[in-house]
């Protein structure tokens, strides 16, 4: 059933919407039966003009009845409501749709937030609140914690709580020109507050020539800060659209070509990537490279919002095992069908 349902996906995007929507209206009839529309709008929190074509196609489809003491389930109703139930529990249950992902990706872990970031401010604070308790759940003594900038890092930062222990936060690189908020350096001394540890700050731009790279990695306070980088025990980083991130590092014309006719989706601690997980540009920058993550003890990955899930699903194809990913909803169920279509037709 799983891969007829990623194959009618392809062919009718909104399926699993409609079908999930559907799912819960003939739920909330079989287990308040008789029940009114008002009144089962209220249940479900939609408005009875948002609910009233689902109830028509229901009834259309003889699944449900309608009587003047109100909406009641039929036998083939039943039937359906219990063909789908296991199915549909997956995009119901949060804690299942990350298990769900977790074993279509391989990654260590998955938490999903309720909502879509771009959408609510109030599922954006929530990725903030899961991902600082998830990365408290690691910290001990003497451990090393290096953090890109970005706002989902940043976001994390107050949702950490003091320890009894030293724990040394780094920037995972330069990132001199964002807006303070959003840096590295900024966000891991808000975290040595928080925490009650300590932390070194990188003052180096995000993007340097080839020359200025070598004459900086010679500096003896540089080099000393990206040695506490490379020995870090944890990497918390964000997950970017790839053209945001361009215009937003304020890249040259040429590399932005570049990365549009190379299909670059999605961007993180300064690698592009395509949709097949292929890493199309690296950013000569200062600080964590690709070769130093993969060999971390833990990865933490913090992203969400419908807008980039092009760019997590990329970053997942070739993510680290030890990495936990902290989503919100919206992204994860796109993250299923897409993950649950490539397993099926390969």
């Amino acid at each position: 059933m799983d891969q007829i349902f990623a194959v009618q996906q392809r062919l009718v995007p909104d399926l699993i919407e409609k079908m999930q929507r559907r799912f819960n209206v003939l739920s909330m009839i079989h287990l308040e039966q008789p029940i009114g529309r008002r009144a089962l709008a209220e249940r479900l929190h939609q408005t009875e003009r948002t609910l009233r074509s689902d109830v028509e196609s229901l009834k259309a489809e003889h699944l449900i009845d309608i009587h003047p003491k109100g909406m009641t389930i039929t036998t083939e109703g039943l039937e359906v409501l219990t063909l789908l139930s296991g199915h549909m529990e997956v995009y119901n249950d949060l804690s299942a749709l990350a298990a769900e992902i977790g074993k279509l990706t391989g990654i260590r872990k998955l938490i999903v937030v309720k909502g879509d970031a771009d959408d609510s401010q109030e599922t954006s604070i929530n990725l903030g609140v899961e991902a600082g308790r998830y990365l408290q759940s690691l910290l001990g003594p003497d451990t090393k914690v290096t953090v890109t900038g970005g706002s989902s890092t940043a976001s994390m930062a107050s949702h950490l709580a003091h320890v009894p222990y030293d724990v040394t936060f780094t920037p995972a690189r330069g990132g001199l020109g964002e807006d303070m908020i959003h840096q590295a350096n900024f966000i891991v001394a808000k975290m040595a507050e928080s925490t009650g540890g300590h932390y070194e700050a990188l003052y180096v731009p995000d993007q340097v020539s080839e020359q200025t790279y070598r004459n900086l990695i010679e500096e003896p306070s540089i080099r000393s800060v990206l040695n506490q980088i490379r020995s870090a025990d944890i990497v918390v980083h964000g997950i970017g659209n790839a053209a945001k991130m361009a215009v937003r590092r304020k890249t040259d014309s040429d590399i932005q070509k570049l990365l549009l006719e190379n299909e670059a989706v999605g961007e993180a601690f300064g690698y592009y990537f395509d949709k097949k997980g292929n890493i199309v540009y690296k950013v000569r920058t200062i600080g964590l490279q690709h070769e130093d993550v993969i060999n971390k003890k833990h990865i933490i990955a913090v992203a969400g919002g419908s807008s980039k899930v092009d760019a997590i699903a990329a970053y997942l194809k070739n993510a680290p095992k030890q990495t936990t990913l902290i989503t919100d909803e919206a992204v994860a169920k796109q993250l299923l069908k897409a993950f649950a279509f490539d397993n099926n037709i390969n």
